[in-house]
């Protein structure tokens, strides 16, 4: 098991609005400085927060999957599909932008915080598709709660979300103290954002790779073994952790664009 940890000031960094909304991007767009080019098919990862009411006016996409999840606060979303829509703590507004559409954030309420994630499909098949806009609120999400450890699973499997790119997406927390373990299959890859807290994470099998993990951090997982891997990780004494993960292939099986 293969594992880089990125501080935020390896990381790339954004604004809108005048300042108004400040991002830390741990996979930035083409061009832009940042230690990690891409994971797989996930293109992009932003993660921000507001000082005061802002917004991001009218934009195009095309082609990309495009997630955008509330960690607390108000985010509406307007695209030229006619959507006008507002979301909350733990939703999600999901963007299947295919062959192109329009569309406006704003941030409706100080100290909003949100991730915007891009996935990649085969983008010459998402080109042709009409674009579809969806939302869903935290309710919706299956959470399972077990020794310390709340698990809420937020695209894949049994989530409302579904992609066409193969990806899983989870928000754990973890109280203080507390371990959770997760399964890494062969060739996968596994990212993720450190947004509360700190700990440690570690081979779960012989204890190997510890690595500590503190509050911004961006985590890339790689198995390098032919069978499942097992990642422990575990919670401060006092602060507890909570970590917003991605896992995709390494290889999605279609060519990905060049950044």
């Amino acid at each position: 098991m293969l594992t880089q940890v990125f501080s935020a000031d390896q990381q790339g960094v954004g604004a809108f609005d005048g300042d108004k909304f400040i991002e830390q991007r741990a996979i930035s767009f083409p061009r832009e400085k940042t230690a990690v080019d891409r994971v797989g098919p996930l293109f992009y990862w932003a993660w921000g927060k507001s000082t005061d009411v802002s917004e991001i006016d009218m934009h195009p996409h095309k082609a990309f999957e495009i997630v955008t999840y509330v960690i607390e606060g108000l985010v509406e979303h307007r695209d030229s599909l006619g959507s006008l829509e507002t979301v909350s703590d733990g939703g999600a507004q999901v963007i299947q932008a295919g062959s192109g559409v329009y569309h406006s954030e704003a941030f409706r309420t100080v100290g909003t915080e949100a991730m915007q994630i891009w996935f990649e499909p085969h983008l010459s098949q998402s080109v042709k598709k009409p674009a579809t806009y969806n939302q869903y609120e935290h309710e919706q999400f299956p959470v399972v709660e077990q020794d310390g450890a709340t698990v809420k699973k937020v695209i894949g499997g049994d989530a409302p979300i579904q992609l066409d790119t193969d990806a899983t997406m989870f928000d754990w927390r973890l109280e203080p103290g507390a371990t959770f373990t997760y399964s890494l299959a062969p060739k996968q890859q596994l990212a993720f954002l450190v947004i509360r807290g700190q700990g440690s994470s570690e081979a779960a099998v012989d204890g190997k790779g510890l690595q500590a993990l503190s509050h911004k951090d961006f985590v890339v997982i790689q198995s390098d073994k032919q069978a499942e891997e097992a990642l422990l990780l575990r919670a401060d004494s006092e602060q507890g952790l909570r970590i917003i993960a991605i896992e995709v292939p390494e290889n999605p099986g279609y060519p990905l664009y060049h950044k």
